[in-house]
């Protein structure tokens, strides 16, 4: 009886002991960008496009009355290539940009998968309806905060 008593408890004892890590549930590494007219918060009220390159997949397609974005960067390459298309009933407007960025390998246990960091050195655009871009917060990562201001022309929103 002894025996198996001991048998039952260093069972639990082992059970106990044992190390569970729980992955980030919300692993998802975005870009989050908002829009401002003169540093006022605004809002692209036309037909917003966004492709990745100029014949790349669609990243945001047909979005209506955008007042922010959350946009995946690429894993591998250096600079990823946005093109924002804006589409009214009388004009269809394309601006390109540009953000150079460093890419880090983010690892947390072998249980769990690997995600890619990314720190932004840079970003450049045309000047078509965005007027400039202005860097908030460089490091791109699980935190869901700002990363890019995107200035728009006065009569852009």
């Amino acid at each position: 009886m002894k025996q198996r008593l001991f048998v039952i408890l260093s069972g639990l004892l082992l059970l106990v002991a044992c190390e569970s890590y729980d992955c980030t549930l919300y692993n998802y590494v975005g870009c989050y960008a908002a829009f401002d007219v003169e540093g006022e918060k605004a809002k692209i009220n036309d037909t917003l496009t966004i492709t990745s390159g100029k014949n790349g997949p669609t990243l945001l397609n047909r979005s209506v009355a955008t007042a922010s974005l959350n946009l995946p960067l690429s894993y591998w390459q250096d600079e990823d290539t946005l093109v924002f298309t804006v589409e009214g009933k009388e004009y269809f407007i394309q601006d390109t940009v540009w953000i150079t960025k460093t890419n880090q390998v983010h690892y947390e246990s072998p249980d769990c998968p690997t995600t890619l960091f990314h720190t932004i050195q840079s970003v450049r655009n045309t000047n078509e309806f965005i007027k400039s871009i202005t860097v908030i917060r460089s490091s791109v990562n699980y935190e869901l905060t700002t990363n890019l201001q995107i200035h728009l022309f006065p009569d852009a929103d």
